[in-house]
């Protein structure tokens, strides 16, 4: 309940501030922009949001694939939590990623030990 009443009140505060406006804001986080879309009213919004989105996920794919790869070859259990952490993320926006992404995630996916 708490977490609907949250959303709700966020999604209010993006509309005040301005969606487009908000959308635009360097420091927006993933979760609003999640819920500007699915409250999205207008394809100019929704097509914002789905971009800068879709911005989030390739930066964040490409992170992990750099942090897996610097933590490869590495031994201890640091470089192995590292590699574990980047490895999860990459499962996580796989659903999310360009082909060429994908095709990165994959070979790191099935290539893993």
């Amino acid at each position: 309940m708490s977490s609907i009443l949250d959303d709700h009140l966020r999604l209010m505060a993006l509309k005040q501030y301005g969606l487009i406006k908000s959308i635009k804001t360097p420091d927006i986080s993933e979760a609003d922009l999640s819920l500007i879309l699915k409250n999205a009213e207008n394809k100019n919004i929704e097509q914002l949001a789905t971009e800068k989105l879709q911005h989030f996920n390739s930066q964040a794919i490409q992170k992990n694939l750099n942090l897996y790869h610097k933590f490869y070859d590495l031994r201890g259990m640091a470089a192995y939590r590292a590699r574990t952490k980047g490895f999860n993320e990459l499962k996580k926006r796989y659903e999310k990623a360009n082909p060429d992404e994908k095709v990165k995630i994959l070979n790191i996916l099935y290539n893993a030990n």
